[in-house]
């Protein structure tokens, strides 16, 4: 079961609630400035938070700032937003309040609503430590409301929900049916939607993603974040899974053909031992170079190859990716949006992608009349300035890749050009 929906509420150029269609393959489309990597940033504190790890907003590669820089600055002045999942029949809704003068958000309060029920958590400043109690129920709605203390709240995990059938304070009728809601969800044949922290897992990317060496040395700390660790891996498996190394380079050399980057990839190790010196080594037309004498397109997407070739299939896999298309030819740029579709349609990987490349959505299109993915996986939201706001659009695909719900002043910028260069100025 997948996220189907992500919204946002009174973030930055966000005013009313947002709602982002998501789908295997999403692609985010608009003017600079218009929020696709406010989308993505908070998209990811989200899925970070849910799965347990906290609230980080300026987690590398993104900078949001404190509260004041992310809430919606309107007037009357703005004291919360919120972010949201929708997952199967359920909805998550976290909101996020400035608790403190000063620092990053804070979470305040969380909702789970299902088609049968919801269950609300909300802050109690004076609770102690792993503490909540039931405030109030509606038993025929299965409506629940648990004020919690600062810890449980600030480190969540979609499993701590079951922590409630231990529920020691309140109503003991409510109690009761909270308990029994509790357990109906969790034999639930969708328990995904209840508990996606367990199953949901992101990377993310900025658009440079890498500074390629002409040596590695695993006995010095990189001081790469994003790229480094994509040669230590390579190297890792080669030397001790030699079967996953190789079926690994033979995905890797299959796109490098397709999209005209590389023919084949080696890792030379000189050193004979893990701790020793190596290199990455590409053939592109001539004799075998290393990476960092060949285009630079290679080192740039060899981060993303890796790590969607790589991810765990039984996760609920998400990668959100700014501008893959940076430094690579239109040919490339086409071939990675095929690789996309392949990976989006016969796993459980889904793609956000923030791109101001028509080649990659003129691909996708061709795919889905090639049959290669279904329509209603693939979704372009299109980001729309209107004063000082930003409206999200929504656009989908029929069988013969139309585009459908397309709004009025969709790639207005474009028609403009053509007609200018036909000669009609006016």
């Amino acid at each position: 079961m997948k996220i189907t929906q992500f919204t946002m509420e009174n973030v930055r150029c966000f005013s009313e609630r947002q709602t982002l269609e998501i789908r295997p393959l999403t692609f985010l489309v608009g003017e600079n400035s218009t929020g696709k990597t406010t989308a993505l940033a908070c998209f990811h504190v989200l899925a970070n938070y849910l799965r347990g790890q906290g609230v980080d907003f300026n987690a590398d590669p993104y900078s949001m700032g404190i509260f004041k820089d992310i809430v919606r600055n309107s007037r009357p002045k703005k004291k919360i937003f919120k972010l949201g999942f929708t997952v199967g029949p359920a909805e998550w809704i976290v909101e996020f309040a400035d608790r403190m003068e000063g620092i990053e958000p804070s979470v305040t309060s969380l909702k789970l609503k299902t088609s049968d029920g919801e269950i609300v958590l909300k802050l109690e400043n004076n609770l102690v430590k792993r503490q909540f109690r039931l405030v109030s129920f509606d038993k025929e709605h299965n409506y629940y409301k648990i004020n919690c203390s600062t810890d449980f709240l600030d480190m969540f995990y979609t499993g701590y929900l079951f922590h409630l059938l231990h529920l020691s304070e309140g109503d003991i009728e409510g109690k009761e049916a909270l308990v029994n809601y509790l357990k109906t969800l969790k034999k639930s044949k969708n328990r995904q939607y209840s508990n996606i922290g367990y199953y949901l897992s992101v990377f993310r990317t900025s658009p440079i993603r890498s500074r390629p060496k002409r040596t590695y040395d695993p006995t010095r700390e990189f001081d790469d974040p994003e790229g480094s660790d994509v040669p230590m891996y390579l190297m890792q498996i080669k030397a001790t899974h030699k079967e996953s190394w190789e079926a690994l380079k033979a995905q890797l050399v299959e796109f490098g053909k397709s999209s005209g980057l590389f023919q084949n990839i080696e890792v030379k190790n000189f050193g004979g031992t893990l701790g020793g010196p190596f290199q990455l080594r590409f053939k592109v037309r001539g004799p075998n170079a290393n990476i960092i004498d060949t285009g630079y397109g290679v080192s740039q997407i060899l981060p993303i190859l890796v790590h969607i070739l790589s991810s765990n299939p039984h996760e609920m896999n998400f990668s959100l990716l700014q501008q893959p298309e940076v430094h690579l030819h239109p040919r490339a740029q086409a071939e990675l949006s095929s690789l996309f579709v392949k990976l989006a349609s016969q796993s459980n990987k889904s793609f956000i992608v923030e791109t101001h490349s028509d080649y990659m959505i003129d691909r996708a299109r061709i795919e889905i009349r090639k049959g290669n993915i279904k329509p209603e996986d693939v979704s372009l939201i299109y980001f729309e300035p209107k004063g000082n706001i930003v409206k999200v659009h929504n656009i989908g695909f029929d069988k013969d890749a139309n585009m459908t719900g397309v709004p009025p002043h969709y790639r207005q910028f474009f028609l403009k050009e053509s007609k200018r260069l036909m000669g009609f100025e006016n």
